[in-house]
């Protein structure tokens, strides 16, 4: 057993524990002496705490970022309902022609239209157009062995 390896909380468990051979129990009380003199718990506490300081900031920023992003959202919606309520306000005669042409056009979202663009790049979608490699009367159709035992 390496006390270079074991946490602190384990070192005072070895150095607690009767089972252990004194040899080992002297090695993890003499680098615990060693660790709090030279300081190496306080460099690995400021290292912590800069650690902690970096994810509290990371998190006020992901918040500013959220809050940002609805707003945006609000926006964009915003306009929206004020485009669709000025071409609603037209009359009939009066309005663009796709308006007067189909009374109830359907808006595109977001989901159709990614739905529609990965549809055109499924290479799947007709079927295999190369059929010049099948043979119509040769066709397999044996079942394969089950094997119980290894075939070693």
């Amino acid at each position: 057993m390496d006390p270079l390896k074991l946490s602190y909380e384990a070192r005072v468990h070895a150095s607690q524990n009767k089972r252990l051979p004194v040899q080992i129990v002297l090695h993890a009380l003499y680098y615990d002496q060693l660790r709090l003199r030279s300081g190496a718990e306080e460099r690995e506490v400021a290292t912590e705490k800069n650690q902690l300081q970096m994810d509290v900031t990371l998190v006020r920023e992901n918040e500013e970022l959220r809050t940002e992003l609805m707003k945006m959202k609000m926006y964009i919606s915003d306009l929206q309902q004020n485009k669709n309520t000025n071409n609603g306000a037209n009359p009939q005669g009066h309005g663009t022609t796709s308006s007067a042409a189909n009374p109830n056009p359907k808006k595109a979202t977001f989901f159709s239209s990614v739905s529609k663009t990965l549809g055109k790049l499924n290479p799947f979608r007709n079927g295999s157009k190369d059929t010049t490699h099948l043979e119509d009367g040769n066709v397999d159709l044996t079942k394969p062995r089950r094997r119980r035992f290894s075939v070693s």
